[in-house]
């Protein structure tokens, strides 16, 4: 009985090791390899030092899922290192130094390369009829499918102004190596009798299968890139200046009122309303965030959805997703907007400037009249046809004869349908629906302050609400 025991003990945790190294060995974990992209250098390499920055590349892995053999068959490359250096190989072959370094010594290099570089995965599905002992069968095929996107950007390590930035991208179908077609096959052959065997051997066959591919498409983008850039060349010669200068004097003291609001789902504008932080906005360009990551003018230039420098952050006070409007909070002391909420002042005819971003052209104006007013079910809106785009939702509508606010940018027509019609909440709208005025009174908004809450955004029928590009 001893014995019967001791053996059974044995069985059971060899059987459990079997699985273990089963589940272990069906995982797959690499990593692109350094020095893959191997190419002739130009003829002419142009003669100025440019630094890929180590540490700017966020860590990321590519993830697969393959059930060819197994639904627990698992695939993460690591692709940070690998394209880092395949970036700098790159660019060794225009350049006459090109080093992989930290981003603190850029000051020691003519220019700093940044590589923005993406895998999404899809899959392509084929059904195929063939016939068996008088039955007509259907065998559904999985095709995996691999879009590469990069962006190479040259900047100039004094001011950050990108010099150029250049993108490509492939689509591709997974090509298996002949081990992982050998393996599979053999499994279907051997009725998967050799399966516990066979399954590790497809997956690490079929991981290096995956990232060939990854190697092959970002060697294909950075081919297609280079060869750009040398075309571009010009660029890089003495005494070329990265970036006209911006000439916003007339403006200034306007743009420094706003800014540019970022959250996960999109971007759009804002204005601040009191010297100590409040701010105005949309409520579609809040969502359903708590709180948003803002930049001032003096922060250009500046690149959006980077961990990087400014850090800036806007808490939710109050939202009114119906109409439209929220209020937040920002520490510090800023330049601020008087609402002019005296309907007797939006007059038909009256010249208004329209500030933001719009599509990420960060802190522009636009300039038009006021068409007309209307009600938009119960919201006082003000008509316009100065440029309202993706990007100006929640910037000032600016009445050009005062410098005041006289509405908040929110929507406008389809493109498709109608050209220079464009809507702003009005500042008395904005007033009565969030109950403030101006100086706000603070202690009133403490008691008031909520956390942002699912809702569903208003009716906007034939327009779009331009800071999240929604559609209707």
């Amino acid at each position: 009985m001893v014995c019967l025991k001791k053996c059974l003990r044995r069985i059971l945790s060899g059987a459990m090791l079997v699985c273990v190294l089963f589940i272990v060995g069906c995982n797959y974990h690499g990593r692109l390899k350094r020095g893959f992209y191997k190419t002739p250098s130009f003829d002419d390499k142009i003669e100025a030092s440019v630094m890929v920055a180590a540490d700017k590349f966020i860590q990321h892995s590519f993830t697969f899922k393959d059930d060819n053999l197994t639904p627990i068959n698992s695939y993460i490359i690591r692709v940070d290192d690998g394209a880092a250096v395949a970036a700098a190989d790159a660019l060794g072959t225009l350049f006459s130094r090109v080093e992989v370094n930290s981003y603190a010594l850029r000051s020691q290099y003519d220019y700093t390369a940044e590589l923005d570089y993406k895998v999404t995965e899809e899959n392509d599905y084929e059904s195929r009829l063939y016939a068996d002992e008088g039955f007509l069968w259907v065998r559904n095929y999985r095709f995996p499918k691999f879009h590469t996107f990069v962006t190479l950007t040259l900047r100039d390590p004094q001011t950050r102004l990108p010099v150029i930035k250049l993108s490509a991208s492939r689509t591709s179908y997974l090509k298996f190596s002949n081990t992982a077609m050998g393996a599979y096959w053999l499994n279907r052959i051997t009725f998967s009798l050799l399966f516990p065997v066979i399954a590790p051997a497809y997956t690490s066959a079929a991981g290096g299968s995956i990232r060939k591919t990854l190697e092959d498409d970002l060697r294909f983008c950075l081919r297609k890139i280079m060869k750009e850039l040398d075309e571009n060349r010009v660029l890089f010669r003495p005494g070329y200046s990265a970036a006209m200068h911006r000439n916003d004097s007339r403006y200034r003291k306007w743009l420094e009122k706003t800014v540019y609001i970022e959250t996960p789902q999109g971007h759009g504008s804002g204005f601040f309303i009191s010297p100590d932080g409040y701010l105005i906005t949309n409520a579609h360009v809040v969502g359903k965030n708590r709180d948003v990551r803002y930049y001032l003018y003096e922060d250009l230039p500046f690149e959006p959805r980077r961990a990087e420098p400014p850090f800036r952050y806007a808490r939710l006070v109050k939202i009114n997703h119906a109409r439209d409007l929220a209020l937040l909070k920002a520490e510090g002391k800023f330049p601020y907007f008087k609402l002019d909420a005296d309907r007797s002042h939006y007059q038909t005819g009256a010249s208004v400037l329209v500030l933001g971003s719009p599509q990420e052209e960060y802190f522009s104006v636009t300039e038009g009249i006021i068409s007309t007013l209307k009600n938009d079910n119960g919201v006082d809106t003000i008509q316009t046809d100065a440029a309202v785009n993706a990007g100006n939702s929640g910037g000032p509508l600016v009445l050009r004869a005062t410098g005041q606010v006289i509405g908040v940018n929110t929507q406008s027509y389809k493109p498709t349908l109608a050209d220079g019609i464009h809507f702003a909440i009005s500042a008395f709208e904005i007033k009565r629906t969030l109950g403030i005025d101006q100086p706000l009174d603070e202690e009133k908004l403490r008691r008031e302050e909520i956390h942002a809450r699912p809702s569903t955004p208003r009716d906007t029928g034939n327009m779009y609400q331009d800071g999240q590009n929604y559609v209707k």
